[in-house]
């Protein structure tokens, strides 16, 4: 009887111990969900709230713009200026310092950090903020000048600069059809700040700027306002003892000890890597913060700096405390149900039905259950599995599950002896799986499903089966999945996907010794779609180019896009010469077909086919190589790549 009893209790406490688990993964699961929601909300937010600011900001120095600058007298000493020779120049600097030397003490008062003048071939003419530097060219350190003065028209962001790093609004000076350069109102990081600060006071802000960047544009007079971040050397604050007029406030000591915490969190570290927006989450003394990465861009694209939002996120307190009672209510409810099931089979010993039926049932009671006999008929349901199905324990009993709600992938026709369900009757072994349920209204649930015999004087008398309603579950996990290997913008694989399933191919191929080829696709000139058309044209292109491939190609092949207008397509049991033929064909169909608004499109191709000893970075850099030299040969090319006969012995 000892025996039994320690046997019984081991049982017990192992299906405990398994039952907490599961419950205790899932409680889990629903939680980083919950979190991942809502830190992608938080994100989103951050950044409406940053577009928001900037434009206002936007629109306030095109008032400053329209109301000081294009005045008659300050167009005049600009027009002397660029009429004269050195030393008129010079003169006519003074007298347009002197003249806008009040209004920018106003600007300055409402943050205006830079007023900078520059000529019409992109040279600095006057910084009120820096007067004695001038006559530098500009072109490499501020693409914004020159592309305003290129275009004739106002650029607005984020850029680093020789002197500070501000946010730009260059603005042409056009006076009566005459070009006389232009003009840059610029705002520090601060002015920003205290508009984001006016929305939500309860955050705080700090700017991050990258040193391969910024540095090498500064005078060397104004790197001493710059230290490196506590992330690494690679990322700069500005002014963190707080010497200009304009600097930042210090960050909240709460703020400043999740800053220093963040030193060693890998997620910011791949956050700031990828160049993307994104959030974390920080608990510091029973609270939990968010972080909030938001990547600024120069006006011509290069990523060069980040700006981080500190703030309290009470909704994660709340689902960490959520999470934590849950876990424990569930904990001790496994405890007591552990205990119950205990006591009541030691009482039950001599009932081994009773036992199998009740322990089934009890350690089950969250999830579906119905009971049938040796018929298949149901004969117990529990209220789980009414809500489910959608039927009452009325309507469910006496019927057999089969026919009313168990759907197989063969359809209706499939025979009840056929039933993996039913099978556990017939061969006394148990079934876990994955099954398709319908409920009354017609709607297919897809369920994990656990059926066991139940014995009575060691002959099957029927099965107890518990299911669990997965369908939401399968769902998100599809779309999940999809999410992350598919471009969301054409539709195709993105460039992670084509590389494992690249990594996949080399191993088949070494295993197998098949052929496999790989065409790297790169569309020319399409900086100049964009720029002439819009970057909705240029999606546009995209998507044309990619319903031009899914013609041609096969469903086993792998089309990616690798980064920006760069496709890649590997050809699984492709010889070389079928490769470029393919190419060739593409290449044939970009010059035939058209894109509505902008005309045909061409393309520069590279071709080549796995080798022996190839690896993926191999392969990569084996066919950019040769896309870049059809590409240097005239584009609208394709290139293959032969290889040398393998030499033996």
């Amino acid at each position: 009887m000892r025996i039994r009893h320690k046997r019984t209790l081991s049982a017990v406490c192992l299906l405990s111990l398994v039952f907490w688990l599961c419950g205790a993964a899932y409680l889990r699961h629903e939680r980083d969900i919950q979190e991942r929601l809502q830190l992608v909300g938080q994100t989103h937010a951050q950044e409406v709230a940053w577009q928001a600011v900037t434009t206002a900001h936007r629109t306030a120095m095109q008032a400053y713009f329209d109301s000081y600058i294009m005045q008659p007298d300050v167009v005049s000493i600009l027009q002397a200026a660029q009429a004269g020779d050195q030393g008129r120049q010079n003169i006519e600097r003074v007298r347009l310092y002197r003249r806008l030397a009040p209004v920018y003490e106003l600007f300055r008062q409402r943050d205006v950090r830079q007023l900078h003048f520059h000529t019409p071939d992109n040279r600095s003419f006057l910084r009120f903020h820096s007067p004695h530097n001038s006559g530098d060219s500009l072109v490499a350190s501020r693409p914004s000048v020159a592309e305003a003065n290129r275009t004739r028209k106002p650029i607005f962001g984020f850029e680093t600069g020789r002197v500070i790093i501000g946010f730009r609004n260059v603005f042409p000076i056009i006076w009566q059809g005459q070009h006389l350069g232009s003009v840059e109102l610029s705002q520090p990081f601060e002015a920003v700040r205290k508009g984001l600060h006016d929305l939500d006071p309860a955050k705080d802000y700090l700017l991050l700027l990258k040193a391969s960047v910024l540095l090498p544009k500064l005078f060397d007079e104004h790197k001493k306002h710059y230290a490196p971040s506590l992330f690494s050397q690679d990322w700069l604050v500005e002014d963190p003892r707080r010497e200009l007029s304009d600097s930042s406030p210090p960050l909240s000591p709460a703020s400043q000890i999740i800053y220093q915490r963040l030193k060693d969190d890998k997620a910011i570290s791949r956050i700031l890597a990828a160049g993307n927006p994104g959030s974390v989450a920080v608990s510091h003394g029973g609270r939990v913060y968010q972080v909030s990465l938001i990547p600024l861009h120069d006006t011509d694209g290069v990523s060069s700096a980040v700006m981080l939002t500190f703030t309290q996120a009470p909704e994660l307190e709340e689902l960490y405390t959520s999470y934590w009672i849950n876990l424990w209510v569930f904990s001790i409810m496994v405890l007591f149900g552990g205990t119950a099931l205990y006591l009541f089979l030691s009482s039950m010993q001599t009932v081994l039905e009773q036992e199998q039926r009740l322990a089934l049932i009890t350690s089950n009671i969250a999830d579906g259950v119905y009971v049938m006999d040796k018929a298949g008929q149901i004969t117990f349901s529990n209220h789980r599995a009414t809500e489910i199905l959608g039927y009452s324990q009325e309507e469910l009993n006496g019927t057999i599950a089969h026919d009313l709600f168990h759907r197989h992938d063969g359809g209706n026709h499939t025979l009840l002896e056929d039933c993996p369900i039913y099978q556990v009757i017939q061969t006394r072994g148990r079934y876990e799986g994955e099954e398709q349920f319908a409920n009354k209204a017609g709607n297919l649930l897809t369920v994990q499903v656990a059926s066991q015999p139940m014995l009575k004087g060691g002959r099957v008398v029927g099965s107890v089966t518990v299911f669990r309603d997965i369908t939401e579950q399968k769902l998100l996990e599809e779309q999940l999945r999809l999410m992350s290997i598919t471009d969301p913008l054409t539709g195709v694989y993105n460039r992670r996907f084509l590389q494992e399933t690249l990594l996949k191919e080399l191993y088949r191929a070494e295993r197998h010794g098949d052929s496999f080829s790989l065409i790297m696709l790169d569309l020319d000139h399409f900086k100049r779609i964009n720029d002439s058309y819009g970057h909705e044209a240029g999606d546009r292109v995209l998507r044309h180019v990619v319903a031009l491939m899914r013609k041609r190609i096969r469903s086993s092949d792998c089309l990616a896009r690798w980064g920006g207008e760069e496709f890649m397509l590997l050809l699984p049991h492709t010889e070389l010469e079928a490769a470029n033929a393919l190419a060739e064909t593409l290449l044939l169909d970009l010059r035939e077909a058209e894109v509505s608004g902008i005309g045909k499109v061409s393309a520069s191709f590279g071709v080549t086919a796995g080798q022996p000893g190839d690896t993926v970075e191999r392969l990569e850099q084996r066919v950019d190589a040769l896309m870049y030299a059809a590409k240097q040969a005239g584009r609208s090319l394709s290139l293959i790549h032969i290889s040398e006969p393998t030499r033996h012995g």
